[in-house]
């Protein structure tokens, strides 16, 4: 493993616990695959796997767009979760 693939593998490791510290119900982890093109969000029950192809992290940190690329994605899960199982709203 390269040095700039351990540095990005450390900046998804504090993502994940971030939003594991900011987000109740749901726990987060993740994994670095080649079965994925770029990034994946794959969900069981209370569980969430961010799915990463190692060569595109490396490279998305290295061009500095791990903000607009990663932790966008969780983001953008949140978002979709919340359009799609609305909570509180009345019938």
């Amino acid at each position: 493993m390269t040095q700039n693939l351990k540095i990005a593998e450390q900046m998804v490791k504090r993502l994940i616990a971030d939003t594991n510290q900011a987000h109740f119900g749901i726990t987060w982890r993740y994994e670095l695959t080649n079965e994925v093109d770029n990034i994946d969000v794959v969900s069981e029950h209370a569980t969430n796997t961010l799915r990463i192809h190692p060569c595109w992290l490396r490279y998305i940190v290295s061009e500095g767009d791990f903000q607009s690329s990663v932790t966008d994605e969780i983001t953008a899960w949140y978002l979709l979760d919340e359009l799609t199982h609305p909570v509180g709203h009345a019938a």
